[in-house]
């Protein structure tokens, strides 16, 4: 064997071990983004099933004695309060995604010489309904709030009706807060699909 060829091996050996250590760490860094990602899913998971419980436990307390009428004040607040929570894991959720998408998926690909298209992330956002739930989430926090307030108002006697406009006061400028902080989400991962399939399209033209 000529020496070119040994050293021509040792240096494909060299790649070999290089591209090795890549796919280990990217492996491993897919796995902990999969993790993270699954736990932002139990927490909104948890997060809507305490904040349906509570809400229900506040009704059934409210209307079971006309004198806990008012407990009905701390409803908006909750409904607030998980709305928040469950649309900023939403936004967690997306940022992890579209890194694991657009950054580790392609890396792994690249090395594996296979199409980044084929890849699980990238097919579940192009086919993905982008935006439902967190549309949802927020169209029911109004509906909720200004629903309960609007009833407390009618059935408070005059003397309370000012601590109702004031708590009304609050949760409007929460609801419109939260409102302003997440409706964009939707449009950005709106963008980020039609994006991503002028990508997936002109790679599908390059391949075939």
């Amino acid at each position: 064997m000529s020496e070119y060829s040994v050293t021509e091996t040792e240096h494909h050996a060299i790649l070999q071990s290089e591209d090795d250590k890549k796919i280990s760490h990217y492996e491993k860094v897919r796995e902990d983004i999969r993790g993270e990602i699954k736990l932002r899913i139990r927490m909104r998971g948890r997060f809507a099933t305490y904040m349906v419980t509570l809400l229900a436990l506040l009704c059934a307390v409210a209307f079971a004695d006309d004198g806990y009428r008012h407990v009905l004040l701390v409803a908006p607040f909750l409904s607030v309060f998980f709305t928040t929570q469950i649309l900023y894991s939403y936004r967690k959720h997306e940022t992890l995604a579209r890194y694991l998408r657009d950054v580790i998926e392609p890396a792994l690909a690249k090395l594996h010489q296979i199409d980044p298209t084929r890849e699980w992330h990238a097919y579940g956002h192009k086919t993905a309904r982008s935006g439902f739930h967190r549309n949802f989430l927020l169209w029911a926090m109004w509906i909720v709030c200004a629903g309960l307030m609007t009833f407390l108002w009618f059935q408070s006697a005059s003397d309370f009706r000012l601590t109702v406009y004031l708590f009304a006061g609050v949760y409007l400028i929460a609801m419109i807060a939260v409102t302003l902080t997440f409706m964009g989400d939707s449009t950005v991962r709106w963008k980020s699909r039609r994006q991503d399939t002028a990508q997936q399209t002109a790679t599908g033209a390059y391949l075939s």
